[in-house]
């Protein structure tokens, strides 16, 4: 299962293999993320998807996880997940 990062569109736009992101745990309001991305793979469609929304898929991930948006900055995480998929969308 992978999980799913809402990104700002300048987020979204500039992420690449290797890079990292800043966003919001889908599902956690308010649980912030720092992601190390891993490969960027196709994204295929699944159903239920919003069709207005834009997805990337990338695997072998290390995310981080912060509860206000200062915290992750200042590199201040409450707990981690090391090599997962995540889905990053806006």
């Amino acid at each position: 299962m992978a999980l799913r990062i809402k990104v700002s569109p300048v987020e979204f736009e500039a992420a690449e293999s290797q890079g990292a992101v800043y966003g919001e745990l889908r599902g956690k309001t308010g649980l912030s993320a720092y992601v190390e991305l891993g490969n960027e793979k196709e994204y295929v469609e699944k159903l239920g998807d919003n069709p207005q929304t834009r997805y990337r898929l990338f695997f072998n991930c290390n995310a981080y996880f912060a509860e206000t948006e200062t915290d992750a900055d200042d590199g201040n995480f409450k707990t981690e997940a090391l090599d997962v998929t995540v889905i990053i969308y806006n």
